[in-house]
Protein backbone atom coordinates (compact mmCIF):
# COMPACT_ATOMS: atom_id res chain seq x y z
CA UNK A 1 0.00 0.00 0.00
CA UNK A 2 1.32 3.15 -0.46
CA UNK A 3 1.49 6.27 1.91
CA UNK A 4 -0.66 9.33 0.97
CA UNK A 5 2.41 11.16 1.58
CA UNK A 6 5.39 10.45 -0.96
CA UNK A 7 8.60 11.71 -1.59
CA UNK A 8 8.41 14.90 -3.96
CA UNK A 9 5.17 15.89 -2.54
CA UNK A 10 4.28 19.66 -1.54
CA UNK A 11 3.01 19.93 1.70
CA UNK A 12 2.42 22.09 4.90
CA UNK A 13 4.21 22.15 8.12
CA UNK A 14 2.87 22.74 10.84
CA UNK A 15 5.79 24.01 12.74
CA UNK A 16 6.07 23.60 17.11
CA UNK A 17 8.51 24.48 19.37
CA UNK A 18 8.31 22.56 22.96
CA UNK A 19 4.66 21.31 21.86
CA UNK A 20 3.63 24.99 21.12
CA UNK A 21 2.08 26.02 17.65
CA UNK A 22 4.57 28.24 16.33
CA UNK A 23 2.79 28.89 12.89
CA UNK A 24 4.00 26.95 9.35
CA UNK A 25 5.81 26.49 6.73
CA UNK A 26 5.59 24.92 3.12
CA UNK A 27 8.11 22.88 1.76
CA UNK A 28 8.48 19.15 -0.27
CA UNK A 29 9.08 15.83 1.42
CA UNK A 30 12.35 14.21 0.82
CA UNK A 31 11.97 10.89 2.07
CA UNK A 32 10.05 9.13 4.89
CA UNK A 33 12.76 8.50 8.07
CA UNK A 34 13.07 4.49 9.39
CA UNK A 35 11.58 5.66 12.74
CA UNK A 36 8.74 7.01 10.44
CA UNK A 37 8.79 10.83 10.67
CA UNK A 38 8.80 12.76 7.71
CA UNK A 39 11.94 14.64 6.27
CA UNK A 40 10.65 17.57 4.90
CA UNK A 41 12.81 20.90 3.08
CA UNK A 42 11.12 24.12 3.73
CA UNK A 43 10.90 26.34 1.31
CA UNK A 44 13.00 30.17 2.07
CA UNK A 45 16.00 29.16 3.82
CA UNK A 46 15.87 25.41 2.37
CA UNK A 47 16.24 24.22 5.91
CA UNK A 48 15.61 20.25 6.19
CA UNK A 49 13.61 19.18 9.18
CA UNK A 50 12.08 15.87 10.39
CA UNK A 51 8.97 16.23 11.54
CA UNK A 52 5.95 13.79 13.27
CA UNK A 53 2.91 12.74 10.28
CA UNK A 54 0.44 14.29 12.53
CA UNK A 55 2.44 17.76 11.92
CA UNK A 56 2.38 17.59 7.58
CA UNK A 57 -0.91 18.43 5.24
CA UNK A 58 -0.80 17.34 1.56
CA UNK A 59 -1.00 20.73 -0.54
CA UNK A 60 -3.89 19.94 -3.01
CA UNK A 61 -1.70 19.34 -6.60
CA UNK A 62 -2.95 21.81 -9.51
Amino acid sequence: MKPVISPGDRVSVEIRVQGYYRGTQKGTVLRWTESGRISVKLDGKGEVKNVSPDQVKKVADG
